[in-house]
């Protein structure tokens, strides 16, 4: 069975990794993708970009995100307990405009802060790599380039647990070669492309309309 991820929970209706939007997604999709990034004071927020008006979130204290942001409840958005989600989680850790130290702070928060079925996935693979032995859950490397292939097999083939987040147009590749179990792709919109996919035996698709899309699952 093909498990459908809703991409950073019902964006089209909801604002996008909000609390609200992710658990609303559940009624819709067996797994919500979500972004995490990591504050100045060390608090975890969901947050798809590395900045908010132009200043690193890395820079940032949840007070001056707040000061930021008057129209949006910080509660809605401060990840700090595993209970505040009521489904399987796709936990993105993005690290990019983000210091190493930072990055490894907060690798080791989410450690303790996942379900067995939960994933955990990012496009630093050496972080993946470094703390793949301590996740209660799975995880996964992502992939948005065909010139992943090779490595990403290589991967596979030493890691039967490795999961593998790829981006439509890598799946669509006559060399994608990863198995179709352990992928994930992302994100589909498209009922047409959505449908095909769903014939493949992939482990999961991620679209922005679960509401929609889970109208194909079989």
């Amino acid at each position: 069975m093909t498990f459908i991820f809703g991409h950073r929970g019902l964006p089209q209706i909801y604002r996008e990794n909000s609390i609200e939007s992710l658990n609303k997604a559940f009624e819709y999709c067996d797994f919500v993708e979500t972004d995490l990034r990591i504050t100045k004071d060390q608090n975890i927020i969901f947050h798809h970009d590395s900045f908010i008006k132009g200043f690193f979130i890395q820079d940032l204290t949840l007070n001056e995100i707040e000061l930021l942001l008057p129209d949006i409840d910080l509660n809605d958005m401060i990840f700090n307990s595993r209970e505040q989600l009521n489904g399987n989680v796709n936990f993105e850790i993005k690290t990019d405009d983000t210091d190493k130290e930072q990055v490894e702070i907060l690798m080791k928060k989410i450690i303790d802060m996942t379900n067995y079925k939960d994933i955990v996935s990012s496009f630093n693979w050496e972080s993946i790599h470094n703390y793949k032995n301590s996740f209660n859950c799975r995880y996964g490397i992502i992939l948005d380039s065909e010139d992943d292939l090779f490595e990403a097999k290589a991967i596979s083939n030493h890691d039967e647990q490795m999961m593998f987040m790829v981006s439509n147009n890598v799946i669509n590749s006559r060399n994608f070669n990863l198995p179709y179990e352990r992928s994930v792709v992302w994100t589909v919109n498209d009922e047409n492309e959505f449908q095909r996919l769903m014939e493949l035996g992939l482990y999961g698709i991620i679209t922005d309309i679960p509401d929609t899309m889970q109208l194909y699952k079989k």
